[in-house]
C-alpha cells in the first residue's frame, strides 16, 4: 500500500510540473518506457538511452526521467580514450557550464556504459567505464573514473575522482578536487583550490585547506609531514 502511494505521488508531482512547463513549452508525458531523445519530454517509468541528444542530435530541449534511466551508448565505450578532463579548469569555465540548461535531468537510478553531455543526476548513478555529470546529488559509481562539475554526496571509483566543486566523499585511486569539502580516500589525494575536511591516503596535497592529513607523505601550506598533518588557520 505504501508503494502505491509513493507512484501516486510521484505521478501526480510530476502532472503538475509538466502542467507548469506546458505554460512555456509543449511537453510531453511519457508512460511507463520511453526514449529520452524525444524533445521536451517528462518520461515517468523507464527511459532509454544511446547517446547524448545534444551532440548527435543538435538536441537542446530538456528531458526528464523519473524513475530509471538505462543508457548503451557508444560514447561511454570509448570514453578511456579521451584525451583531456572534460571537468572544468577555472572557475569561469565551471559558472558557464553551470548556466547551460540541462538536457537531461534524471531523478531516480542511472545506469549506463557512460554518460555525457549536460545532464543532472538526482538520486544514483552508475557508469561502467567513465561518466560524466554537471550536477550530482546522491551517490556516483563507476568502474574507471568519475568526472563531475558539481557534486554533493558519494562517488565511488577504482581509478579515481575528479570534480570542480564538492561536499560529500571521493574514494578511489585517485581523487582531485579544486573546491571540496568532506573526506578523500585514495592513493594519491588532492585539493587544488580551497578545503576543508580530511584527507587519507598515501600521498596527500592541499592548498587553502583547513583540517587533517593522514599518508604516507602530506603537504599543505603550512608544512609538509609523513604520516600526519594539520591545518586549521589560514
Amino acid at each position: 500500500m505504501r508503494n502505491v502511494i509513493v507512484l501516486l505521488f510521484v505521478f501526480v508531482s510530476v502532472l503538475k510540473l509538466n502542467a507548469q512547463d506546458s505554460l512555456e513549452v509543449k511537453r510531453k508525458l511519457r508512460f511507463p518506457v520511453w526514449t529520452t531523445h524525444s524533445a521536451n519530454s517528462d518520461i515517468l517509468g523507464l527511459s532509454l538511452a544511446a547517446f547524448p541528444k545534444d551532440v548527435f542530435k543538435r538536441d537542446t530541449t530538456l528531458a526528464r526521467t523519473y524513475g530509471v534511466r538505462l543508457e548503451a551508448s557508444i560514447v561511454g565505450v570509448f570514453s578511456p580514450l579521451m584525451g583531456r578532463s572534460p571537468v572544468s579548469n577555472s572557475g569561469a569555465e565551471f559558472v558557464n557550464k553551470q548556466e547551460k540548461v540541462p538536457t537531461e535531468i534524471i531523478y531516480g537510478i542511472n545506469l549506463s556504459s557512460g554518460t555525457f553531455g549536460v545532464t543532472k543526476v538526482h538520486g544514483i548513478s552508475s557508469g561502467l567505464f567513465i561518466q560524466y555529470l554537471y550536477n550530482m546529488n546522491g551517490i556516483s559509481l563507476a568502474t574507471m573514473s568519475n568526472f563531475i562539475e558539481r557534486h554533493n554526496g558519494i562517488a565511488i571509483s577504482a581509478f579515481g575522482n575528479e570534480v570542480y566543486k564538492s561536499n560529500g566523499l571521493l574514494a578511489g585511486f585517485g581523487n582531485i578536487a579544486s573546491d571540496f569539502n568532506g573526506i578523500q580516500i585514495g592513493g594519491f589525494n588532492e585539493i587544488q583550490m580551497k578545503g576543508i575536511g580530511i584527507q587519507i591516503g598515501i600521498f596527500n596535497d592541499a592548498k587553502n585547506f583547513k583540517g587533517l592529513q593522514i599518508g604516507l607523505w602530506n603537504k599543505n601550506e603550512k608544512r609538509s609531514l609523513p604520516f600526519f598533518n594539520w591545518q586549521f588557520k589560514g
